[in-house]
């Protein structure tokens, strides 16, 4: 630990304890926050969290912040106590917090890619259900949506009731209603596109596990909690998409996952795409983020051994861009 310490330095050695503080703290406050329930497990999904990769089954409680990812033909479907549910496609990756809840920039909901079906709760719920895709924010939704995110585009279906819909490109931009049946598309480099019904392609292809309405379930699994498989560690493959995600979302697992750069099979593709996270920068090369050394004399008042030059304290270079 000493020689650990040595090397990394007095200001990384207290990010690092600062991290761990607010890693507890965060934890503490995940816990707090509305539990989703997992009522419907078709195929296999992942939830990563913190450190650990655990597999979703019928019962499972899922917490604030997990990231679940559901295999090719998986359906998966997540309740809460005022009847709000999310239900995810095949193929889906999504951060899952309740979509009443919200973060300074926007939904807390976040659908990174795949398919969700959200549906609103209770009429006295707390606040309406939003959500946040890679290109657009869903929010005030009283009633169900159903959302595809891919590469190039954004689809927002309002099945029933009403939503109002936010394009994330353009700063600013002022929520628009949206009603029962309007289709929105919102692709790469493209004026967004608002009709009153959805194109045929999206209703082909959307989940068949999406066509009907369900029942809620959420009282069968209440009153017994189901411990989820835990497979230990996660791989880098397993996180890849969120590591490079877009910043505000990246950035938070900095900090989660900080004790991952001392895997060698994970620091090295950390490593070989770091323009793709710069913000791993410090976290992979502390010693070139510390503050520049003062001069100290010794403490005996010799100088330097004869005929060895003194050694030059190394400039700090610069920091890359934050994105």
């Amino acid at each position: 630990m000493v020689l650990r310490l040595r090397k990394w330095g007095g200001a990384a050695v207290l990010r690092s304890v600062i991290a761990v503080v607010l890693l507890a703290s965060s934890l503490l406050v995940r816990a707090a926050e509305p539990m989703g329930i997992a009522t419907i497990v078709e195929g296999k999904a992942i939830v990563i969290r913190a450190l650990s990769k655990l597999h979703a089954a019928e019962g499972v409680r899922l917490l604030a912040d997990d990231l679940i990812q559901t295999d090719n033909g998986t359906f998966l479907r997540i309740e809460y106590d005022d009847e709000t549910s999310i239900e995810l496609g095949p193929e889906t990756l999504l951060q899952l917090n309740h979509p009443s809840r919200r973060r300074a920039e926007g939904p807390s909901l976040y659908l990174l890619a795949g398919w969700l079906k959200l549906a609103s709760g209770k009429p006295d719920a707390r606040s309406k259900p939003s959500l946040r895709s890679t290109r657009v924010d869903v929010v005030d939704l009283a009633g169900v949506a159903v959302v595809r995110a891919d590469a190039a585009t954004n689809a927002v279906f309002v099945e029933q009731g009403t939503a109002r819909w936010i394009d994330r490109r353009a700063r600013g931009a002022q929520a628009v209603v949206m009603k029962a049946g309007d289709f929105l598309i919102v692709s790469r480099d493209k004026v967004p596109s608002l009709k009153s019904r959805p194109a045929e392609d999206f209703v082909n292809s959307v989940p068949r596990t999406f066509r009907d309405t369900l029942p809620v379930r959420y009282a069968k699994f209440q009153g017994r909690a189901v411990v989820a498989k835990n497979e230990g560690g996660f791989l880098y493959a397993d996180v890849e998409p969120w590591v490079d995600a877009e910043p505000s979302i990246r950035r938070q697992f900095v900090l989660l996952w900080r004790e991952k750069a001392d895997d060698a099979a994970f620091r090295a593709p950390l490593e070989r795409r770091l323009s793709m996270h710069p913000e791993w920068g410090p976290v992979l090369y502390p010693e070139l983020y510390e503050p520049k050394a003062e001069q100290q004399g010794t403490s005996s008042g010799r100088g330097p051994v004869a005929g060895k030059p003194e050694a030059q304290s190394p400039a700090t270079p610069t920091a890359p861009a934050m994105h």
